[in-house]
């Protein structure tokens, strides 16, 4: 079982060209893509792409590649293009500096040079397949140490999605046990409030059977017996792995459903307290199964 969340990098070597990408991703419903490529790599987005799509089912997954040219002839040249976006973002920003502290803001070399990209190798002599085994080298290594991390953070939330699971099946017994003192509490008060209201007017055969009755539809026997049951599934659909998230949010659903029965049949404290605590874990298991892929 996956996490959504995780980081990987890799490096791609062919002739005078490396590649380096890094991989990060974080949750979403979908799988949402957001690259930031240089120059020459921006020809292969397509590729990358479709190589995300096969690789990765669902996150909001970041992917920045950076390219690097190991030749002393080479020379770095000036991106005429992001000079002038630079300079037109960088002027406005120190006239809205100057209107608001009233000072000059005067642009200096320090602040062109920060600007990523400025200075980029010659492209001339770059062959684009060169280019595209490297690009795709280091893409595959970033993927498989992304897989690894989503791996590894998807072992350690099945094993706190389980150890949850088992502090259900503790409540669960508290309430299990204590149903029958419930259900016979409930049955002396039904009987004290009718036997009021109606002052013995009604049959006593009567009136057992409508406190019987009443009694029954308090009874929580069935929500213990379902939620028992949609917990055991929980268990299967994380031991079967894959993509289950759909799943156990539907299983999650019926749980928090039958606990919201149980609370409401019965005022029993304990009852009371154990189902609070269910409700809880109910929670916290829909938040972690929102980082599964």
């Amino acid at each position: 079982m996956l996490s959504m969340t995780g980081f990987g990098g890799g490096e791609g070597h062919v002739g005078p060209v490396t590649v380096t990408v890094e991989l990060r991703s974080v949750n979403h419903r979908f799988l949402d893509v957001s690259l930031r490529l240089p120059g020459p790599l921006a020809a292969f987005e397509i590729d990358i792409r479709k190589f995300l799509k096969d690789n990765l089912a669902r996150g909001r997954v970041t992917l920045a590649a950076q390219l690097a040219v190991e030749n002393a002839d080479a020379e770095s040249s000036l991106d005429q293009a992001r000079l002038e976006q630079a300079l037109r973002m960088l002027k406005a920003a120190a006239k809205r500096l100057e209107q608001e502290t009233g000072r000059p803001q005067p642009l200096t070399l320090r602040e062109l040079v920060a600007v990523p990209d400025l200075f980029r190798p010659d492209e001339a002599g770059l062959e684009p397949e060169q280019l595209k085994v490297a690009l795709m080298d280091a893409l595959r290594a970033a993927c498989d140490a992304l897989m690894e991390m989503k791996q590894n953070e998807g072992a350690a939330l099945v094993a706190e999605m389980n150890q949850r699971l088992d502090t259900l099946d503790v409540h669960l017994a508290e309430v299990k046990k204590l149903a029958p003192q419930a259900a016979q509490e409930i049955k002396t008060r039904l009987e004290q409030r009718l036997a009021e209201i109606l002052e013995a007017q009604l049959e006593p055969q009567r009136l057992a059977q409508e406190v019987a009755l009443l009694a029954d539809k308090a009874n929580i026997n069935e929500e213990c017996e379902r939620l028992g049951i949609h917990i055991e599934a929980f268990r299967a659909a994380l031991r079967e792995g894959g993509q289950v998230a759909k799943r156990l949010n539907f299983l999650l659903q019926e749980m928090h459903r039958e606990v919201n029965t149980m609370g409401s049949k019965t005022n029993l404290m304990d009852i009371t307290t154990a189902v609070i605590a269910m409700k809880d874990e109910v929670e916290s298991l829909r938040e972690q199964i929102q980082n599964l892929e």
